[in-house]
């Protein structure tokens, strides 16, 4: 199906005005920070940085950088010894090691020799043949690893003092026969001749360097590779063989060092059997010297190539400043001694500072708490919803909303990520009805019957009557400067409606949530990070209506259909959108200073709306909310049990009118029952209460009074709704 991201709707309204704080709290520097460190391309940040601050400093202290001459070199050393980077770096990225590395290399280098000088071989013969030696010579690394078992550091240590052996043993007897020379053509190009001005070494590394990347980042098997590095009985538990990948890791690391030993063969014509001696340990110091983690999972082609271009300036500063070449294995020592640490320390605590700097609490002014405890407030405590009758006690765990279809039939959500519904006469008879794999919480009927669902980490779902789910709202289109944080994907919506034109109106509290878990912390914040998206069936897109909002929760379409109410848990206000008409896309205050945090509204039978509290202000949250720094400090310093936040164990639902008038209030002041009431519908006279936290789904009889002829289930505009004049026969 093709799906359009495109915003088709006229402007998103802004609600940063309702938080009244400064044009300047828009801003948060600490935040980008810690979105910057949290990018997952920022893993090798750290190596990267110290590389090229190390790279930059020793191309202004060696004198002959940037002549012609002093680049060949770098170059040639950057291209032979890069290939042996590579190949270590895969291996490595798949979690494994590699420290015959330098021993393969020179095994294919002096063998390319003995081929061209004792045999006289064709080069173009030569070259496969040499390849296929390091695919050998790299397969009996990844048998042992794999199939033997042996720890990879001492398999390759093992196979690289016996490759090392072999070296010896083959320069003796050929020793005789290497002395000759020979000219060759091809030879000569494969050694000093240039493609595009570049030796051809540098032209086939850069080819391979880009085919690498491309393979590590972008393919099937490269995904593989960083999936069994990283974890690797989770790779096996998604389908991944993790034997075969490492295998394959190995076979390549030596197809790799073939090519940069037999280049080296070609140009330096050195027959010693140290020839590639001290080449591990700088393609070692390389790779790490670019950010590829020692731990596996993580690094790139690119970095390894950055590496080991610093490398080579260090190795041509050596040279130049005519410094004893015994330094050059201590400066590399050091230098993978420095990165290796800073490595470990980057990997372990960017996460850690990341989340530090991205909490960044703002400013609130709250307006004076009343004292609900007053028995002149219009707020008083009672015992209305005390001896509500319980549905599914005991089935149920967390329903924190609930619905009626036409057929008189509860649906309620569950913290496992099940869908309840309930019938009979005492909605005795209980089913399992649907698994949606996420936290299901606000819930709706479209015209057509299907049950909507807000599911936490899913977006919005649509649930056919057989129980069959399919996504409709995951994602919204991602804004041009949405770089370091991109809030495309639809993470937490919390409730919805349905608009007359089928149009589906849902909150999401915050952009930047991933978790129920990390509730307290939005609201121990509050920010505006929240925002109100509109989902249109005809289009099948997404888009957001309002920006900026702070924790907005609650979502109801009014009556006439012209507009939507926005229910703020953060600010503790109502506020109403307008959603057709030439008021259109304004937002307007319905409710505000209320004395709790609230949570879902509903329409009501007599054109009124319900409303509940999820948890009440006190006076040290409110005094808190105005000194941000002592918020930041309580989340860094105080464990979680001891933070200051509301009061959520409470259970209120409140009937406001169209103005925003205070109807009535209706509590459980036991706190047995329903110790916290998130939701509510009224149907059949009754009002049925859901709760996050609860065992049950509570119902209560209304008063004859209170019960109007509006269906408050049906969408507005449709049949049985207000609009369409079709009277609600109440069962009271």
């Amino acid at each position: 199906m093709r799906r359009s991201l495109r915003p088709r709707y006229p402007g998103a309204a802004d609600a940063f005005s309702l938080t009244d704080q400064r044009w300047t709290a828009r801003f948060v520097p600490s935040r980008a920070l810690g979105d910057l460190f949290g990018r997952p391309w920022m893993e090798g940040a750290v190596p990267i940085i110290l590389a090229v601050i190390l790279g930059l400093s020793l191309a202004l202290i060696a004198p002959g950088v940037t002549t012609s001459y002093g680049l060949q070199l770098i170059l040639i050393q950057f291209a032979q010894i890069g290939f042996l980077a590579l190949g270590l770096t895969v291996v490595m990225v798949g979690g494994g090691i590699d420290l015959s590395v330098g021993s393969i290399a020179g095994a294919s280098a002096l063998t390319s020799l003995v081929l061209f000088r004792s045999y006289n071989w064709s080069p173009i013969a030569i070259v496969p043949a040499v390849l296929v030696l390091g695919a050998v010579l790299g397969a009996v690394n990844g048998l042992l690893t794999t199939r033997a078992g042996i720890r990879p550091l001492i398999a390759t240590l093992v196979t690289g003092v016996v490759y090392q052996a072999l070296i010896e043993d083959e320069q003796a007897h050929y020793v005789s026969r290497l002395v000759s020379l020979r000219s060759d053509t091809i030879w000569n190009f494969l050694g000093n001749g240039k493609v595009a001005g570049l030796q051809v070494s540098v032209f086939v590394f850069l080819i391979v360097l880009i085919v690498a990347q491309i393979g590590l980042t972008r393919s099937r098997w490269g995904w593989r590779v960083l999936a069994v590095g990283s974890n690797r009985r989770s790779a096996r538990r998604n389908g991944i063989s993790p034997n075969p990948v490492i295998f394959s890791t190995y076979v390549l690391s030596g197809i790799l060092c073939a090519a940069g030993g037999l280049f080296y063969g070609a140009n330096q014509q050195d027959t010693s059997d140290q020839l590639t001696a001290g080449w591990t340990i700088i393609a070692l110091t390389a790779v790490v010297v670019g950010g590829v983690s020692l731990r596996g999972g993580r690094g790139t082609a690119i970095r390894a190539a950055l590496g080991m271009l610093v490398i080579s300036l260090l190795s041509y500063a050596i040279i130049v400043l005519n410094i004893a070449s015994d330094w050059q294995m201590f400066a590399l020592g050091a230098a993978l001694l420095i990165f290796a640490s800073a490595d470990h320390k980057w990997g372990k605590y960017r996460n850690v500072l990341a989340g530090k700097l991205a909490f960044s609490p703002a400013l609130v002014r709250t307006a004076p708490l009343e004292d609900i405890t007053s028995p002149d407030s219009r707020w008083r405590i009672n015992a209305i919803l005390s001896d509500a009758e319980p549905i599914g006690l005991g089935q149920v765990e967390g329903g924190e909303d609930c619905i009626l279809d036409s057929q008189g039939r509860l649906y309620c959500g569950d913290r496992r990520g099940w869908i309840w519904r309930f019938s009979g006469p005492k909605f005795e008879d209980a089913e399992m009805f649907c698994r949606t794999g996420g936290l299901p919480l606000g819930l709706a009927f479209d015209r057509d019957g299907n049950l909507l669902a807000a599911v936490v980490g899913m977006g919005v779902v649509m649930i056919s009557p057989d129980g069959s789910m399919r996504p409709i709202a995951t994602h919204v289109h991602r804004r041009s400067f949405r770089h370091l944080y991109d809030d495309s994907a639809i993470m937490f919506p919390d409730d919805l409606d349905v608009a007359p034109d089928g149009s589906v109106y849902f909150s999401e509290v915050s952009t930047r949530l991933m978790n129920a878990g990390e509730m307290q912390t939005e609201m121990l914040e509050c920010r505006p990070n929240g925002r109100v998206l509109r989902y249109d069936p005809q289009a099948d897109r997404c888009e957001v209506v309002v920006r900026n909002c702070v924790l907005p929760n609650g979502i109801a379409t009014a009556h006439d259909g012209r507009s939507i109410l926005i229910a703020s848990t953060g600010l503790c206000r109502v506020d109403r959108l307008w959603i057709s008409g030439p008021e259109q896309g304004r937002l307007e205050p319905v409710l505000t200073d209320l004395p709790g945090h609230i949570d879902n509204i509903n329409r009501a039978s007599d054109g009124n709306y319900w409303l509940t509290f999820v948890g009440m202000r006190t006076p040290m949250f409110d005094l808190l909310l105005k000194y941000p720094r002592v918020r930041h400090r309580m989340l860094r310093e105080l464990p979680l049990d001891d933070w200051v936040t509301p009061q959520f164990n409470v259970s209120c639902v409140v009937k406001f009118s169209e103005a925003g008038e205070i109807l009535s209030v209706m509590w459980d002041s036991s706190l047995e029952k329903h110790p916290m009431v998130t939701s509510m519908r009224e149907q059949q006279g009754y009002l049925y209460l859901g709760g996050l936290q609860n065992n049950r789904i509570g119902r209560v009889l209304l008063p004859a009074a209170d019960v109007g002829t509006i269906d408050p289930i049906a969408v507005p505009g449709s049949h049985g709704s207000f609009l369409a004049g079709v009277r609600y026969v109440a069962h009271i």
